[in-house]
């Protein structure tokens, strides 16, 4: 037992000495480079002068509390270092800033650092399908074809702080202006990114996006509240796992002829058969609003299918 208590008491003397290399290559690497300002703006003053407290913290300790040598050393080791970087991190030897007296430098180190704060943070926090979610912002501050200045700073806030090249005219190739399937685009976007299955937390923070969004310009147009009631209906489904009571609007097709029931079972992919009181029908979906029930409708019709809203859930319904 004695002879492992030697080796230790030797490799802290070592360690001693590894202590002073490790520190004198830390500082030689960036004394050559004090003079560049991106080396000293990567410095964080504030972590600097924590780490310098904690150092004075345990050198007290070592000196007052529990007498050890060579702790102390070892720690006086790692705050000449923490004094080093703190002046590098204050600019001083950047050129054009050696006008400037310390105090001067190191609030301006520090207003910046305040700055960049949070950076990190948000980028770890970066939603793993945040290209879906601008393309859904986009879509909601286009549903009434109408950007306004004010929703597309918020957009482009976002996507700035996520690093995604947001271009209005590569987002809108796919809209037809004026064109009811632009709310079916978009219904089927929130319906994707649901699909991913994002944390609960985050859709209802996508929730809180949408509602900004559409009053950021102090008007709710027709066109957004319409979709607005669907969208948040979807998002409040999902968050709930489909326990909250919701009245939706189912639409039908209900074929008229042998060829409706060709077309419908060919064109129109994952239709459910359903048997109503006036015969088979063909259940499209269910929806949170009347009026975007009867659009959905609309589109069926114009290729002369009878379609109807029916207003129960599809589970009321015999397949």
């Amino acid at each position: 037992m004695k002879d492992f208590i030697s080796i230790i008491l030797v490799l802290t003397q070592v360690s001693v000495f590894v202590t002073t290399v490790q520190v004198y290559l830390r500082i030689n690497k960036i004394w050559k480079r004090k003079h560049e300002e991106e080396v000293a703006a990567s410095q964080s003053i504030t972590g600097i002068l924590l780490l310098i407290g904690n150092c004075i913290l345990w050198i007290f300790y070592y000196v007052w509390v529990e007498t050890d040598v060579l702790s102390i050393v070892d720690t006086s080791l790692y705050l000449v270092e923490s004094f080093v970087f703190l002046l590098i991190s204050t600019g001083l030897w950047v050129k054009g800033k050696s006008t400037r007296n310390l105090w001067q430098l190191a609030k301006s180190a520090l207003k910046l650092e305040k700055k960049e704060s949070t950076y990190l943070l948000k980028k770890m926090f970066k939603p793993s399908n945040a290209e879906i979610i601008i393309s859904i912002l986009h879509q909601i501050a286009m549903i009434d074809d109408d950007l306004d200045p004010k929703e597309r700073e918020i957009i482009e806030a976002f996507a700035k702080e996520w690093n995604i090249n947001y271009s209005v005219d590569e987002m809108n190739k796919n809209r037809k202006v004026g064109d009811s399937y632009n709310f079916i685009l978009l219904r089927d976007s929130m319906t994707n990114y649901l699909i991913t299955n994002p944390p609960k937390e985050q859709a209802l923070h996508m929730q809180s996006m949408i509602e900004a969004l559409i009053t950021a310009d102090n008007v709710v147009s027709v066109e957004e509240e319409l979709i607005q009631t669907e969208l948040i209906g979807l998002i409040v489904e999902y968050t709930t796992d489909g326990k909250a009571q919701e009245n939706k609007y189912s639409v039908l097709i209900v074929p008229q002829n042998p060829e409706h029931h060709e077309v419908v079972e060919t064109i129109i992919p994952n239709t459910v058969r359903v048997n109503t009181s006036g015969g088979v029908a063909y259940s499209i979906g269910s929806y949170y609003s009347k009026k975007y029930a009867e659009m959905v409708c609309d589109q069926y019709r114009k290729i002369n299918l009878f379609t109807i809203v029916y207003n129960l859930d599809n589970e009321d319904l015999k397949q």
